[in-house]
């Protein structure tokens, strides 16, 4: 084995050696990056099998190291925390034979391959289910399918002590001296974050607006929302937002309860919310009976949307709350049975239906959440009409491209394939040949 392998290397490197990417069409560069994709998935596989085996000996001890991890750190040149995470899946992949060839001949690569075999330690009858979904899915997608199948296979009670057990905050500066952070906690606590962070957002946006500044993404905002937020904190009235901006926009209702407002100043905070838009919801969906029972079975639902499966008992206190950001949408398995609002219009329960059905992106492959946009399957300019069945959600990239390029998503419902117009499955050719099979003459044998 060792020859062969060696005799492999040596071959890859001659002919990396004479690569020039200059000199390809970038179609035949495309055809590279998938073989090498593939090639590198294949090697990192066999990579992590065989550094699991390797931990099984002593000879990271006797070379000095503090673990295996860090001996594949060293011999790979990867940091630590990949290390571990090699080594993990190369623990699990040798026992789960099916994953393991899929990794090995290439078609799941080692992240993809960590998270299925994640998944198929929870429950091994996923196997073939959960590659699959790698393949034809991205990573955020497959990782909430990843959680789905172990949170139908732990005590979610249990795991959610854990969490808040492992809660933390993480900083540190990159290489290029700009300050990072990782936060790491239970999801209903991270709605309560973004939705505080997203009005400030809105109400920045606004005033940027009003100044003639625009244009920035949506990430930057956010992060000039916290610094608002932490300023103000500390008493810095001289930034673009101050405490009477986030008073007005709703946030320390404490002190719009005892501050007296006159009805000029009531009209103001009325306008000023208005223009802000309208601020995050936390949306959480369980099937009713779950949530009568008080507890999950295998099979139903019961998660915060865009965050993953919590117990009943989150669910439950988020509702008693009577918060006016929650939406909660009632399911039987994934039918829709009803929308549990606070103080909502009647016509907001078609758009609580549609971000219930879809929480990200329609289009298969795509984990986008931020910015979704209602769309209608059939100009509204020719049908005149808005009705659930003949809507999506897309995200602003995939909506411009079925505007403008006319693109749009395979039949169906749910998550499915985008496809260009002259694909066989685009709606338009499948309207056309269901108008072809009825006006058509009927021919006598």
């Amino acid at each position: 084995m060792g020859p062969e392998l060696r005799a492999l290397r040596e071959s890859i490197i001659a002919w990396a050696a004479g690569f020039d990417a200059r000199s390809l069409a970038p179609r035949d560069a495309a055809v590279v990056v998938r073989l090498c994709a593939q090639i590198e998935a294949a090697a990192a596989s066999i990579k992590a099998l065989a550094a699991a085996r390797t931990a099984e000996g002593c000879a990271w001890q006797e070379l000095g190291f503090r673990s295996a991890a860090e001996q594949l750190a060293d011999q790979a040149g990867m940091s630590p925390s990949s290390a571990r995470r090699a080594l993990e899946t190369g623990r699990r992949l040798a026992d789960q034979p099916e994953v393991a060839a899929a990794a090995m001949a290439g078609e799941l690569s080692l992240e993809q391959a960590d998270a299925v075999s994640d998944g198929v330690a929870a429950d091994p009858s996923k196997v073939a289910e959960l590659i699959d979904k790698a393949k034809r899915s991205s990573m955020p997608e497959l990782n909430d399918e990843v959680a789905k199948v172990k949170a139908a296979n732990c005590d979610l009670e249990a795991r959610r002590g854990a969490i808040h057990a492992k809660r933390s905050l993480r900083r540190r500066t990159d290489r290029d001296g700009a300050f990072q952070a990782h936060l790491y906690g239970l999801p209903e606590q991270g709605t309560v974050m973004v939705r505080v962070v997203d009005q400030i957002r809105r109400r920045l946006t606004m005033k940027r607006r009003e100044a003639g500044t625009t244009g920035e993404k949506l990430e930057a905002l956010d992060y000039d929302a916290l610094m608002q937020l932490f300023g103000i904190a500390l008493g810095h009235e001289s930034g673009e937002l101050t405490m009477q901006d986030l008073v007005q926009i709703g946030l320390f209702p404490q002190i719009d309860r005892l501050t007296p407002m006159s009805a000029d100043a009531g009209r103001s905070d009325k306008r000023v919310k208005k223009l802000a838009g309208k601020p995050a919801q936390v949306m959480i969906r369980v099937d009713l009976a779950t949530l009568l029972r008080g507890v999950a079975v295998d099979g139903e639902l019961c998660e915060i949307a865009g965050y993953g499966p919590v117990p009943v008992s989150v669910v439950a206190d988020l509702i008693a709350s009577d918060n006016p950001f929650i939406i909660g949408i009632l399911t039987r398995g994934r039918q829709l049975t009803g929308v549990y609002h606070h103080g909502r219009r009647p016509n907001a329960y078609e758009r609580s239906a549609l971000d219930f059905m879809y929480p990200d992106c329609a289009v298969e492959g795509c984990s986008a959440k931020a910015g979704l946009q209602y769309d209608h399957r059939i100009d509204f300019a020719h049908s005149h009409i808005t009705a659930f069945d003949l809507l999506d959600r897309l995200c602003p990239f995939h909506h411009g491209k079925k505007t403008r390029d006319r693109w749009a998503l395979v039949e169906g419902r749910g998550k499915r394939a985008f496809v260009p117009p002259g694909d066989a499955r685009h709606p338009g050719a499948a309207r056309a040949r269901r108008t072809a099979s009825v006006t058509s003459p009927s021919r006598s044998p």
